[in-house]
């Protein structure tokens, strides 16, 4: 065998063998597994209608119950959206003669 196939065999085998440590080892050493779960209503305010993904570890269970980068990322968004332009400051229309402000 070459030292080239030894050296791939080898690398192979270390690869295997960590994959298994992994599978073995605990979130807390590996950090978690985190898949999307679905969604839920992001909260953002009174007729929110923004969606948020949750997330559950494959490996632990765990879930982050909508707390995460995306969600955040979009409570900002909307937040955003909220926030009136008082850079154009809005005139009242035009009164006719006889109203009254």
């Amino acid at each position: 065998m070459s030292d080239l196939v030894r050296e791939l065999s080898d690398a192979e085998n270390r690869v295997d063998q960590l994959r298994r440590q992994i599978a073995a080892s605990a979130c807390r050493e590996v950090g978690c597994d985190m898949q999307s779960y679905g969604g839920m209503n992001a909260g953002c305010g009174d007729g929110c209608g923004c969606s948020v993904p949750v997330n559950v570890c494959m490996r632990c269970g765990d879930c982050d119950y909508g707390d995460n980068e995306w969600a955040s990322r979009t409570r900002e968004e909307c937040a955003a959206r909220q926030i009136p332009d008082l850079s154009t400051p809005t005139l009242p229309a035009r009164l006719t003669e006889g109203e009254v402000a």
